[in-house]
């Protein structure tokens, strides 16, 4: 008997659930056997992230089980270490312990999606929410609701302003979407749930370096753009076109117009690059680093390697490239199966040929924009209520669709979820950026971290009867902030010199890392020292 052909996924997103439903006749008679690697045992629907960062929904319903979305096929959960293609395996890392796992394979699916793109400008990674892994997005929901109970206590009016100041940086589908709803969001909590923030005083600000917003559809469909910008702007909507974020730290956001805006909170989405397993593919790249493909979906050169999703470059039937979008991901899952199917029959591949079925953009407020096959325009509230149809359809199981169906009706009369659950997921040990000028801990205040310089010079100044003294200065290894050990206040300041980075310690991570390690052991006892101490000491200022 025949051996089946042995199928590996590498990601478990859009293409791979497409895959292996085109296979399934396949696999039960046995043709065939796929494997789906992926790090999580769920799919992620990215499509409603921001009603679930607001509340219309409950955060779980836009994930799905991996095991029923893949029934009949293996999953493999694992980090994806290393891909052979002379040897055709591919090597794999759990996560538990690190043990590797080595899979072979005939035929290679590689549908990895994109990751963040942490280089589009200083403090994205150590200062921004990004939204494209799940737990960032489950993250940043709690974060939201947390400001807005912070700023009900604070009495600092400069703290409160920067509290309920939120940032989102990108003018595409998801920066769009994610500041509409967070308009309409504050509106609703800030009648119902928190009345001692006036609506008035939450600001929500847009940035995006082009001169409108929503370019995917600005080219083709400029009146739908034109209806959006005047809609989010008359809706509360703070626009900055013609700008980008220059610069982000724990308190502020600078733009490249030179204007600086104090605020907790930035949402990062301006833009995605390519996985690093990548570059183990000897394969044609395109500009944003895309594998670029066959009109079959095959990697020229690597008969057994086929790419679709965020990571391929698929020749569009009518030319150019297929754009990043869902609808093409799927549609190259289902193309990707049949072609294997009539492979596994000693039958021809069939070229790639889906055009595009239409986008929209979802407003708040019950308002849409978008476009069905590039001819029909649909805008307000009808276009809110077709992008709504189209999201449920595009829910990858009837129980998701089911509850999220079940939440949209029920939130008009119970409200929405405003429960922020903050689950201790690290160490304690955060990189933070300053910028020149920016005080890093300030003489007077409690003293709950302690911090290591990675990159960069500080200054330690004092205070004393309002006259400001230079008592040192601090550079790259050196650490500062010991008060932390016995929660004393900071007996002076420190202030970037230039550009700095730091590794913020909490007072829980600093008790472990100074038992442990040698360099930083004689500071628990260390009492705090005065401004007469030797430039050496002043570390313990602090």
């Amino acid at each position: 008997m025949k051996s089946p052909t042995r199928i590996v996924c590498l990601g478990g997103g859009y293409v791979a659930t497409r895959l292996v439903r085109s296979l399934r006749t396949s696999i039960k008679k046995g043709r065939v056997e796929v494997t789906i690697v992926d790090r999580n045992n769920y799919h992620t629907f990215h499509g409603l992230i921001a009603e679930t960062l607001t509340g219309h929904i409950q955060p779980f319903n836009i994930t799905s089980p991996a095991r029923r979305l893949f029934a009949g096929a293996a999953l493999h959960q694992a980090e994806i270490e290393s891909i052979d293609t002379a040897a055709q395996t591919v090597t794999t890392r759990r996560a538990l312990d690190g043990r590797e796992y080595v899979l072979s394979y005939d035929h290679l699916v590689v549908s990895l999606g994109s990751v963040d793109d942490l280089s589009r400008y200083s403090g994205i990674a150590e200062h921004t929410f990004r939204l494209k892994a799940y737990w960032d997005c489950f993250r940043l929901r709690s974060h939201i609701l947390t400001m807005l109970d912070l700023a009900e206590i604070e009495a600092d009016e400069r703290e409160r302003r920067r509290l309920l100041t939120f940032v989102v940086a990108g003018g595409n589908y998801a920066g769009v979407e994610v500041a509409t709803e967070l308009v309409d969001f504050f509106r609703v909590l800030t009648r119902k749930e928190y009345a001692r923030i006036d609506h008035e005083e939450v600001r929500v600000v847009l940035v995006h370096n082009g001169e409108h917003i929503l370019p995917e559809l600005r080219e083709r469909f400029p009146g739908l753009v034109n209806y959006a910008e005047r809609f989010v702007q008359e809706s509360g909507l703070e626009l900055h076109l013609g700008t980008r974020v220059e610069s982000a730290t724990a308190e502020e956001v600078m733009f490249s117009s030179g204007e600086t805006i104090s605020t907790r909170t930035i949402i990062s989405c301006t833009g995605t690059a390519q996985s690093p397993l990548l570059d183990q593919l000897e394969c044609e790249r395109d500009d944003g680093g895309r594998l670029i493909t066959d009109p079959y979906l095959r990697l020229p050169g690597h008969d057994n390697i086929w790419a679709g999703g965020d990571c391929a470059a698929v020749p569009h039937p009518r030319g150019g490239y297929c754009p990043p979008l869902a609808t093409f991901a799927m549609n190259a899952g289902t193309q990707i199966g049949r072609n294997l199917r009539l492979l596994s029959l000693a039958q021809p591949p069939r070229p790639y040929r889906f055009t595009g079925l239409g986008d929209a953009c979802s407003l708040g407020s019950r308002r849409a924009v978008g476009q069905l096959l590039d001819r029909v325009q649909f805008k307000g509230f009808a276009a809110w209520l077709i992008w709504r149809a189209f999201m449920l359809i595009y829910l990858p199981t009837w129980d998701r669709r089911v509850r999220t169906l079940l939440d949209w009706c029920v939130a008009p009369f119970f409200g929405r979820d405003i429960v922020a659950v903050r689950p201790d997921q690290t160490l304690g040990i955060e990189e933070s950026l300053y910028e020149p000028g920016q005080t890093i801990v300030k003489q007077g205040e409690a003293g709950d971290c302690m911090y290591i310089i990675q990159q960069g010079e500080v200054e330690v100044l004092q205070n004393e009867n309002g006259v400001e003294e230079l008592i040192g200065t601090l550079s790259e290894g050196k650490h500062f902030g010991e008060s932390v050990f016995h929660r004393g206040r900071r007996t002076a300041s420190v202030r970037a010199k230039g550009r700095v980075r730091v590794l913020k310690i909490k007072q829980g991570a600093a008790e472990v890392l100074t038992g442990s390690v040698r360099a930083l052991s004689n500071t628990r006892g260390r009492p705090e020292l005065d401004s007469d101490s030797m430039q050496e000491e002043i570390v313990y200022t602090t």
